[in-house]
């Protein structure tokens, strides 16, 4: 999987400076924009996974930045992480409302609860990748039940020209009709491994892709 791509969006450049050297540190791959504008600009020429976002700025606060991401197709999915120093539970149930993904106060920059704020990117990226999976594996399952329809149409088709007398198809068309068989009932077997998956379980295919495991048990 690529570095997670992070946009840090705040107006004082030494808390940018310090977000961006320890993400990299984390093995995220971020830059910065000291404002709502320079962050729309940046927003539209990168692919970001995350933007981590200021809400008291100057010119345009963060919930303008946020309204403004929503307005536009390219943005309006990017999930966003305010941080602030309004830390009140009413300004986080507002933030919360409007969408945003958590609502940190400036203290996690701290060095000692900078931790905290590492740990709710893992977290929110652990939980994002396991609900791609889940989306992939009922996409594979449901096809599973589109194929083995006609599948079994055909292998059943194949098991009956079998039966029918020798000399009315000869020896070559039987083992042919043999190989369509052993081949319908390898896919079937392939189906039913793919019906019976609950999790999503991967091995290492080549450079890199992994593939589904299909011989894994759940």
């Amino acid at each position: 999987m690529h570095p997670r791509t992070i946009l840090i969006v705040d107006d004082d450049r030494m808390v940018l400076r310090f977000l961006d050297q320890r993400l990299r540190r984390e093995g995220y791959r971020a830059f910065c924009a000291d404002g709502g504008a320079e962050a729309l600009r940046r927003l539209r020429e990168e692919e970001v996974d995350l933007v981590l976002l200021d809400v008291s700025m100057p010119g345009m606060s963060g919930y303008e930045v946020l309204d403004a991401m929503r307005g536009e197709t390219r943005t309006r999915r990017i999930p966003v992480m305010f941080l602030t120093v309004m830390d009140s539970r009413e300004e986080e149930r507002r933030g919360l409302r409007e969408g945003v993904i958590d609502y940190l106060s400036k203290e996690v920059l701290n060095l000692d609860r900078i931790d905290l704020l590492l740990y709710r990117l893992r977290n929110f990226f652990t939980w994002q990748e396991n609900e791609r999976l889940r989306g992939i594996l009922a996409t594979v399952v449901s096809a599973n039940h589109e194929i083995n329809n006609p599948l079994t149409v055909i292998l059943g088709a194949a098991q009956r020209l079998a039966r029918f007398p020798c000399e009315t198809q000869g020896p070559e068309a039987q083992r042919l009709l043999g190989r369509i068989e052993d081949q319908c009932l390898q896919i079937k077997q392939c189906l039913d491994r793919i019906s019976d998956l609950s999790a999503w379980a991967a091995r290492p295919y080549v450079d890199g892709v992994e593939m589904l495991d299909l011989e894994t048990k759940s």
